[in-house]
Order: C-alpha cells, then structure tokens, then sequence
C-alpha cells in the first residue's frame, strides 16, 4: 500500500494508527536503498534523519485520532531540489563551481519543516538550474531516458517513493517537464507567492519555487504552508485579487496553432482523451491564439540570460569557470553581451503581455495545453524529430511550459495517460493570476475524472547490486 500512497493518504494512515512513523521511515530508507543505485536522483542523504525517525515510539496507541494542525506533515519525508538552503547539508546547485553548507533553511524549507516535514536529503538538477536532461538522474520508467529537468532528482525521488513530496524551482518550466516525465504532479504557483529566499536563482524575474508530488491535493496542501508574503525576498508579493468572479460559462481555452503540428501523435492523442474528460465534466473548449514560440523565446532569454549573468558573474569570468560542465559557460555567456535598453524593452514587453493576457483569461477557467510535445527522450538525444522537424531536446521540452513563466501565472501538469512504451504523458493547466486555488481545484476534479490518472506500479527495483550507502551522511 505504501509503495503508492500519496502524501494525504499516508498521513490519514499515521493518524488513525495503521501505520507508525518507524515503520514510514524504514519504508522510506528501503526505497531509498532500492532505487537510489538505479536512478541517481540524490547528491545528498541525510541518514541520521531517517534514523532517528526509526527510532521514535509513536505507534497507534500515540498517534491514533490525533490529528496536529500545526504540524500536519509531522514525519512525512520530503526531498529537496540542490539550489535550496537546508541547514546543514552543501549546497552545489548541481555544479563542481559551488559548494557552501547552509547556515539556516531557505524559507520554503523553514516552512515545511515548521509543518512537521521531516528533509530526507537533497536531489540533483541540472547545473545551475539551467536545462531539462538532469544526468546522471534517470526516468524510472525506463532508465535508457532522461527525467527532464532542471528539478529532475526532485520527481524521480517522488515517483519511486524516496520521498512523499519536494521542492523543485521553475523558471522555464522546470517543475513541469520532470513531473510529466515522470508520471506525478508537478505545481508552479504564480510568480511571488512562494518565497524564494535562500534559493540559489538562474532569472530572478522568471524563477518560481514549486512542488511535485504523488496528487494535486498534496499540492494544495504543501501550497498551504509554502504560501505567504516574505520581506526577506525581494520579489515576494502580496497576491492581489484580479477575478472577483468567475466566467459565466464553464470555458477552456486550447492553443491548437500553438502545438498540434508539432506534438507527436501519441502525446495529441491523450490530449483528446484528457479534452474529452473535461467535457464529460460540463467544460466547453475554445480554441485561442498564442504568440509564435519565436516570440516567447526571445523575450524569455533575454530577461533571463543577463540576470544568469550578473549572479553567476565571478564564476564566468574567474579561475571556476572551467570547473562548469560541458557548454554551459558557452550557453551563459551571451548574458554578457545583452544591452540594458534590450533588457529594458523586454521588461515593458513582457509587462504588456501580462495585461493581454490578464485580460484574455477574464472569460476562461483556464488554458489547457498538453506540458511536453514528445514523452522523454533517450539519454544522450541532442534532438527529436516531431512531424519531420528536428528540435533540439530543450526546445522540444520547453516549449509548451515557458509561457506561464513568462507571463507568472499558475501552471500544473498532471498524468494523463501513457505512450506506447509505457513513458508517462502530462497535462498542462494554466490559470489566471493569482487564482492558484481554483487552478488546483480543476486539475485535481479533472485527476478524479480521468480513468488514466492512477498509474501502474513503477518497474520491480530488483537489479540492484550496490547499496550505495556513501550518500548518507553519517
């Protein structure tokens, strides 16, 4: 039961006695010696912390009818993305250039940790945040391909339940591809709402903290508690209220010129299903225009490679430099080059794009797209072909979720069904602005709906050779 349990679920299990902190943690410990030597999801264990959870005596006669609401999540095993502070454990962001050990927890980390959360350990991401492959990780759906990125570690160890929920970040929609890679949800919250203090950042106007869970009603729940003005970041906000009332009709929009030529067959394919689902659920669709991919491109890339620049900037242009892997340096370094008055322009252009599309989404519940164009690709893959038409794999990958970090608004991607070979497909919900909780409520009534929403169990771990213990801290 556990080897499927969602976080909501295994909670309701420790409140009503049928399931003991000991016994989560020893489950928790086994996945993690299990699937870690297959799927490399982890830079860093913290084995003490499981341990000393082994060790407390709060069994059903402690626990049971007991409910805390101040630490809901008490014992509940979280992981965390390696560009996250954690108290005590390095920090790399993925990378040989950087290593600190953290002074105080990052402020989502403080706020899961306040809910009882007990941080298992911290999960790799491609270097800096920047691209979606995440190697050495692999998809344990099939570990001959890649589990997207940046925040790949984060859904691989969610997947294989190393961890019950973690923290990703998303600035091109690095939530979004490894949860739909990997078969869970994956939540990015609308720019500002989560705190992103002591998070190492790659765009400071596109970065957003997320999560990706088992359900998206684990996702409203650490929403909960990661939600919240921070005077600490500068980028925090108070959530204005821009709907104060819902559309007259029940209306999805679909950007059909924005992707179909493109998706491959099979990813179009349970879209339809997923549109057919939402229909049986009293949803009418729409069909609406976006700006060419072109055009999101270059607006993205030029607000965030100067800012990937200035905070990266001692690194590119100092003695670490070569410690950065493969053309990373190379991919960063235009950054350099990009005149303020083009900065500048993109800033005005984006703000205007915002207030469109504000205004756009008054008269839609939301945007419903498929998250990838492709399922994930092989490793080693440099492109993939879509309808004759070769794109390199982060274009590939990237190019249905940049939009709603653009314009900052919510976005989710759920499981919506399986390609031929068994890779997990996702579906892709944006809302309007700062309406995060109605966001969630339709893509966690469209997971109840969806006869693919519950995924067959992961491939048997049973190739494992090595323990691989050296991760844990001792």
């Amino acid at each position: 039961m556990l080897d499927s349990a969602t976080m909501r679920q295994t909670i309701s299990m420790l409140q009503t006695g049928q399931l003991s902190t000991a016994e989560l943690a020893k489950h928790t410990e086994r996945q993690i010696r299990d699937w870690e030597p297959l799927v490399a999801a982890f830079v860093h264990l913290d084995g003490p912390a499981l341990r000393a959870l082994q060790e407390q005596d709060d069994g059903p006669d402690k626990v049971a009818n007991s409910p805390n609401e101040q630490q809901p999540f008490r014992s509940i095993p979280v992981s965390v993305k390696d560009i996250f502070d954690v108290l005590g454990m390095p920090t790399t962001g993925g990378s040989d250039a950087y290593r600190w050990i953290a002074e105080e927890d990052a402020q989502s980390v403080a706020n899961l940790r306040a809910a009882g959360a007990t941080i298992v350990g911290k999960t790799n991401t491609e270097e800096l945040a920047y691209g979606v492959v995440t190697a050495p990780t692999k998809n344990p759906w099939n570990l001959q391909h890649i589990p997207g990125g940046s925040s790949g570690g984060s859904a691989v160890a969610v997947a294989t339940g190393m961890s019950l929920a973690a923290l990703g970040s998303d600035t091109g929609g690095s939530v979004r591809i490894p949860a739909a890679c990997c078969g869970v949800v994956g939540f990015k919250p609308s720019v500002g709402v989560v705190s992103k203090y002591g998070v190492m950042p790659l765009s400071t106007t596109l970065d957003h903290v997320g999560v990706l869970t088992r359900s998206v009603a684990d996702a409203k729940d650490l929403f909960e508690r990661l939600r919240g003005f921070d005077p600490k970041d500068s980028a925090s906000v108070v959530a204005p209220v821009l709907r104060t009332g819902r559309p007259a009709k029940r209306r999805l929009g679909i950007p059909w010129s924005y992707f179909e030529q493109l998706a491959s067959a099979e990813v179009l394919r349970a879209f339809r299903k997923a549109v057919a689902v939402l229909e049986s659920l009293g949803f009418a669709t729409v069909d609406i225009a976006l700006p060419t991919w072109d055009e999101w491109k270059a607006l993205q890339m030029t607000i965030r490679l100067p800012e990937a620049y200035q905070y990266h900037q001692r690194v590119l242009e100092g003695p670490r430099r070569s410690l950065l892997k493969g053309d990373l340096a190379a991919r960063l370094d235009p950054g350099k080059h990009i005149r303020a008055l083009d900065y500048v322009a993109a800033q005005k252009q984006r703000s205007n794009w915002i207030r469109q599309w504000t205004a756009n989404m008054q008269q839609l519940d939301a945007l419903i797209l498929p998250t990838l164009l492709v399922t994930a690709p092989r490793i080693g893959e440099e492109a993939v072909i879509l309808r004759e038409m070769a794109l390199p794999v982060w274009e590939a990958l990237v190019y249905l979720t940049v939009p709603a970090n653009v314009l900052g608004f919510p976005a989710v991607s759920v499981p919506c069904g399986f390609d031929s070979v068994g890779l997990p497909i996702g579906l892709q919900f944006v809302g309007f602005p700062y309406d995060d909780d109605y966001l969630l409520e339709l893509a966690h009534n469209f997971a109840a709906a969806n006869p693919d929403w519950t995924a067959p169990p992961l491939p048997a771990s049973t190739q494992v050779t090595d323990r691989n213990a050296s991760k844990f801290s001792k």
